[in-house]
């Protein structure tokens, strides 16, 4: 997709900045947090889908007023890693791209609102993908480890099968598709961390073979905190190829 001013969307472009936000977003205070992300993070609040911080990202929920976003900040590596990463595409706008897809499809996932980028020469020094938050019960949570049983259970992976029923049709394959990278409203999942989502051009044998491995990721991390759930998913999503 092209990266242009429009009616929806203000996109800046310079030798060391790439930003593009949704123009309703585009606020004073929103400006604030494209200019300092880190600031915003260092007091951001929680729940935080990923914790506060890992290896490659930094992920917190901020408010801009009024309003819940949720940052994700795409944490540096040592310098040659980072001058190697600079040369493929950006992750988060890799996770605009693919938001933008998921809702033209109608898969539920949030709502994108910004990327930034940020340069000193080649390497990209600050990437920060920004989203509207979604209020909901995290996969993590509701697929508790040690759980036994939940009667939200059944109808939540129900919702999970008719998701990747809709990934299956839009040819997605998600790459680390499990419930931690769900929130449930209402039993019904939202779709998150989309940096590795892959949209497939044909139906072809290798799109046919990730989306199985996707299905399998699912039931493998579900039996690594609940063989209960496990169990459940298995009963049933057991149409689905695994």
């Amino acid at each position: 997709m092209g990266y242009k001013d429009s009616s929806e969307m203000v996109v800046h472009k310079s030798l060391r900045v790439f930003s593009v936000c949704r123009r309703e977003y585009l606020t004073p205070a929103m400006q604030q947090l494209l200019a300092d992300p880190d600031a915003h993070l260092a007091k951001s609040s929680g729940p935080f889908f990923k914790g506060i911080s890992g290896d490659t990202s930094t992920v917190g929920v901020v408010s801009i007023d009024g309003k819940k976003f949720v940052v994700k900040r795409y944490n540096l590596r040592g310098f040659w890693y980072d001058l190697k990463k600079s040369f493929r595409g950006s992750r988060a706008l890799r996770s605009w791209k693919n938001s933008h897809y998921l809702s033209e499809h109608h898969i539920p996932t949030p709502r994108s609102v910004a990327v930034l980028i940020r340069r000193f020469g080649p390497i990209r020094r600050v990437t920060c993908f920004i989203a509207e938050y979604v209020d909901g019960v995290q996969g993590r949570d509701l697929f508790a480890e040690g759980k036994t049983h939940d009667d939200a259970w059944e109808p939540a992976l129900k919702n999970v099968e008719g998701l990747l029923k809709q990934l299956r049709a839009a040819r997605v394959t998600h790459d680390d598709f499990q419930h931690r990278n769900m929130i449930f409203i209402d039993n019904a999942p939202v779709l998150i961390d989309l940096d590795h989502m892959r949209i497939h051009r044909f139906d072809s044998p290798w799109f046919r073979h990730n989306f199985r491995k996707d299905v399998k990721h699912f039931l493998s991390k579900l039996l690594e905190v609940s063989p209960e759930a496990h169990d459940a998913a298995k009963a049933v999503m057991g149409s689905l190829p695994q």
